[in-house]
């Protein structure tokens, strides 16, 4: 026994290299896995069981309003406070279907203990019991300023929903997950549905707390080199000691398999039907989330059947014609996973005909066996994906606490979710027995657990949803009495008045704090060399990658015509996808999945901070592989960017249109990133490149040509090849590589490069012109995204690495107050980049002028900036911990690489640095300068809700529809 807890079993996972500890809590039966390894980026993690009756979001909410304050730290938003000013490298909660998850991570000590300490004091004693304001902030709340006014819906999580069910594919997943469990849990969104999130009360909520959240309901995570008795003795003494065991009824239910396959329809919004947008899907439960070979397997077929251009489910479908796109998702997040099998803007006349192919290729399939290639590449690709472990930075710990959670959640062995070479092996030795023809004949075949989910478009349909909910608080208005109406305004205003009142110095103090001297003044840089061979630079990173070959290909895309730019753009969604002058597509795919881990294609604008106005342009082709699979690394780069054809037109369609579809999902769930990216393309020729090659012009470019095929077939091809031509040229290239040990290597790599064809060609000068921006983009959905910005280096102002602690100040306290706490948006951001552009933005916004008006208001916020000492040192904290994030080989050699061509060098990066730590109320006071004249630009653009944008319309010069 160790400080109150009782150690339940240890055991070395050989997949993770750690020694994992289960402890069990004596007094409340809380349940602790102990990660044990050297590690110094640690990870601590809670988790409950949260199962819910309704789809009011409550879970959901929960997991926002636990954080808004608690016994220790009692302050509106402990959460931000510690984005404020902890060094860590990862601070987030979500909710699931089934449970809800707090993790932290952090590399300092000091830093993680306090992480800890908020996270538990925020799940175990919130102030939500003392507080209804905050159900009303987080959840939902009706508004009403004055008694002639109109109620209003406001609340974080209300408009988070409304823009995620603005997407038709979480639509589609959620009206599949709902079909699919018709008797348990899953049947309601626990993310909230907008028109039930309203009906919410507080004393349902306060209820949900009281029986979940609770020590004998909690799953506890640690993960790396850590005190363990230390930290035990915490969690025991501060928080679960202070609880006595109960008997807790979350148990996730196990729906009862259907005996036939139900067919379910459901409308989604679009602004106006064009051609084919039909939603199709084939659903089917399968198997248990905890058996580790089932989904280690079915992760494998779905990549045999559906995620590669070989893949036989998927070419038969796009063969037939049936829609644009064709994907399919393996979901094993929940009790009982679903395969579904998608198809996007299909066909409306060939709605049985999907189903009807899906059947009988997957009957061919168990007849006359699976290609072994496909087989066998699909394996490699999911067993490389384990073995690199790549995590991007964050803590390996994250991962290994969330896989666990799926066996503890439904009361299994939590480290078989960890293991993976036994199921592995199995898989690989079965191959020859019709194994994977086995589970397709057991899982879709012969399962009548299924569903046919059909999403069709209905025009304005989220415009008669907006108007229902109008019409539906006119006569909640109505039928309330003059005494309710004053009750509520004056709610309405305590509301107000709540929001905008600061918090308690003292109980601000209470939150932990590093001091300034346990903070690196030195810049963290990426190491790398440079090595010349005949003219030719490369970036070599030289790390420890576990015999992994990271090679990138950047194709300078200088001098290339203005009109080939959206073709670069699109030759990034077909290169490896068509046939090669060796190669079929489908065989070139099996090569790609056999051979490397992955090749993936995209555009990149690079500022370079040396010289203003040169700014690099690249086509950047990026691939892995073990080490001794560099032949055929170099080989299949040097077949698809030299031998690529482009004769076959239906496939060059089937392309486009997936393409299309893809850039589509993107639009629906990307919002803020496409108002970035137009606004800035109206002041920057880098931004102009980057709209022209991946945004919303590109977009357009793309479903001209789809849409007229036969008229622009030929010019189009004949453009995509000029295009491609361009890539496949010796003096545009450079290469970085990060790897153990570059020789050998580089000498072949080398070899490759010089013999690529010297295809000089003549620069043009890009055209580009300054433009002013006063836009609304309309799109179909419930929610909108403001941006507004400028270049402040065109204003005649310089960078200083002190913008970066203003950029924090403005995020994490007056974006944060005003557009998202006061006034419902679900996040809100800002940024200065060095090259000079500088943007404010918001996400699923209800408003418009009123975010704008906010914006408008930044430098006055600035010019009276006085923030304590204490203040400026919490904002210090949070912008190195942005600055300091992790490197794992992978980023390194790439952060290595666009430092080299952006000519960022050390010595740029301490200044910078050195002025961040320097910075002072004076320094970010002398700001609002360049912040009024970057807001007197009066330079923005709204990509949003067809209704706001209306009532708005005299704001903007200009009106779009996607």
């Amino acid at each position: 026994m160790i400080n109150g807890f009782t150690q339940v079993s240890c055991d070395f996972v050989r997949e993770i290299d750690a020694k994992v500890y289960q402890f069990v809590h004596n007094k409340t039966n809380a349940k602790i896995l102990y990660f044990n390894n050297d590690d110094l980026h640690k990870t601590f993690g809670i988790g409950f069981r949260t199962p819910t009756s309704d789809s009011t979001g409550v879970p959901h909410i929960m997991e926002h309003s636990v954080l808004c304050g608690s016994r220790k730290f009692d302050i509106k938003d402990p959460f931000v406070e510690l984005a404020k000013g902890s060094l860590n490298t990862y601070l987030n909660a979500m909710t699931y279907p089934d449970k809800t998850l707090y993790p932290v991570s952090s590399e300092n000590d000091k830093d993680f203990h306090n992480l800890m300490e908020v996270y538990l004091d925020a799940v175990f004693f919130p102030n939500i019991y003392k507080n209804e304001f905050l159900l009303m902030q987080e959840g939902s709340r009706i508004e009403l300023a004055e008694l002639e006014g109109e109620l209003e819906y406001k609340g974080v999580v209300y408009n988070e929903m409304k823009g995620a069910f603005s997407s038709p594919e979480e639509v589609l997943f959620r009206k599949v997950k709902e079909s699919l469990f018709k008797d348990t849990q899953y049947r309601y969104e626990s993310g909230g549905c907008p028109d039930k999130i309203v009906d919410l009360t507080y004393e349902d909520y306060i209820d949900y707390h009281k029986k979940y959240y609770h020590p004998s309901n909690c799953y506890i995570g640690l993960y790396g080199k850590m005190d363990i008795e230390e930290v035990l003795e915490f969690i025991d003494k501060d928080y679960l000691s202070h609880f006595d065991y109960q008997v807790i009824d979350s148990k996730i239910l196990t729906q009862v398999p259907y005996n036939n396959i139900i067919t379910e329809k459901f409308p989604y919004s679009v602004n106006q039907k064009k051609g084919d947008q039909l939603y199709l899907s084939l659903n089917f439960a399968m198997g248990e989330a905890t058996d580790r070979l089932f989904t280690l397997s079915m992760s494998i077929l779905e990549h045999i059947l559906l995620d590669t251009s070989a893949s036989p489910l998927r070419k038969a479908l796009i063969k037939a014609e049936i829609a644009e796109d064709v994907f399919g998702v393996f979901q094993s997040h929940i009790k009982q996973p679903i395969f579904s099998i998608i198809a996007k803007n299909a066909d409306s006349t060939k709605e049985n005909q999907f189903y009807q192919i899906i059947y009988e290729t997957l009957k061919k399939l168990v007849a006359e066996g699976i290609d072994d290639n496909l087989v066998l590449g699909a394996i490699q690709v999911k067993e490389f994906s384990m073995r690199e472990g790549e995590s991007r930075g964050y803590s390996k710990g994250l991962h290994y606490f969330v896989a666990s959670m799926k066996g503890l959640i439904y009361d299994d062995d939590p480290l078989e979710q960890l293991k993976y070479e036994k199921a592995l092996m199995y898989i690989k030795n079965s191959i020859a027995d019709g194994y994977f023809e086995s589970l397709i004949q057991k899982y879709f075949l012969d399962n009548t657990h299924g569903s046919q989910v059909i999403l069709y478009p209905e025009e304005g349909l989220s415009e008669r949803e907006d108007e229902n909910i109008k019409k539906k608080l006119r006569k909640i208005k109505a039928d309330m009495s003059d005494a309710e109406l004053k009750m509520l305004v004056e709610k309405t205003k305590a509301f107000k008045e709540f929001q905008s009142a600061p918090d308690k110095p003292e109980e601000v103090a209470k939150i932990p704090l590093l001091s300034k001297d346990e903070l690196s003044k030195n810049v963290i840089f990426p190491r790398y060399d440079v090595i010349s061979k005949d003219s030719k630079e490369y970036i070599i990173s030289k790390l420890k990658t576990n015999k992994i070959c990271y090679l990138s290909f950047y194709i300078n895309l200088e001098g290339i015509e203005d009109e080939l730019i959206p073709y670069m753009g699109i030759l990034t969604a077909m290169l490896g996808k068509l046939d090669t002058v060796n190669y079929s597509y489908e065989d070139l795919s099996s090569n790609i999945n056999m051979y490397l881990g992955n090749m993936d294609y995209n555009i990149q604008g690079i500022a370079n901070i040396k010289t203003e106005g040169e700014d690099e342009r690249y086509f950047i082709v990026k691939s892995k592989a073990l080490t001794e699979y560099i032949d055929k690394q170099l080989h299949l780069f040097d077949e698809i960017i030299t031998k690529t054809k482009f004769d076959d037109t239906v496939r060059v369609l089937e392309l486009l249109k997936e393409l299309r579809s893809m850039m589509q999902m993107f639009l629906s769930s990307e919002g803020h990133k496409v108002a970035i990216t137009r606004l800035l393309s109206n002041f920057t020729a880098l931004g102009s490149f980057e709209e022209e090659s991946k945004g919303l012009v590109f977009y357009h470019v793309v479903e001209e040509i789809v849409d007229n095929w036969s008229n622009k077939k030929e010019t189009f091809v004949n453009n995509l090849r000029k295009a491609y031509q361009k890539l496949c040229t010796c003096d545009r290239i450079q290469v970085g590589i990060t790897v153990d040990n570059e020789n050998e290597i580089l000498d072949k790599v080398h070899e490759v490069v010089m013999a690529l064809p010297d295809n000089s060609v003549d620069n043009v000068s890009a055209s580009f012109k300054d433009t002013e921006v006063k836009e609304a983009i309309v799109s179909s959905g419930n929610v909108n995204y403001v941006a507004m910005g400028y270049n402040f280096k065109d204003l005649g102002y310089s960078y200083s690495g002190s913008l970066q602690l203003l950029k924090s100040v403005l995020s994490m306290d007056y974006l944060w107050t005003n557009v998202r706490v006061k006034n419902g948006a679900y996040g809100c951001f800002c940024d200065f980049r060095r090259s000079g552009n500088v943007y404010f933005t918001s996400y699923r916004d209800p408003n418009i002028k009123e975010t704008l008006d906010v914006y408008r208001e930044i430098a006055n916020y600035v010019k009276n900036l006085n923030l304590s000492d204490r203040e400026l040192l919490q904002y210090l904290i949070g912008t190195i911990s942005a600055q300091d994030f992790p490197f794992t080989a992978y980023t390194e050699g790439s952060t290595a690489q666009i430092y080299y061509f952006a000519h960022v060098t050390k010595e740029i990066l301490q200044k910078s640095r050195d002025e961040l730590f320097e910075t002072t109320n004076e320094t970010l006071q002398g700001f609002s300068e360049l912040l009024q004249a970057v807001i007197d630009k009066n330079q923005y653009c709204v990509f949003g809700n067809a209704i706001s944008i209306d009532q708005n319309k005299q704001l903007f010069t200009t009106i779009t529809e996607i």
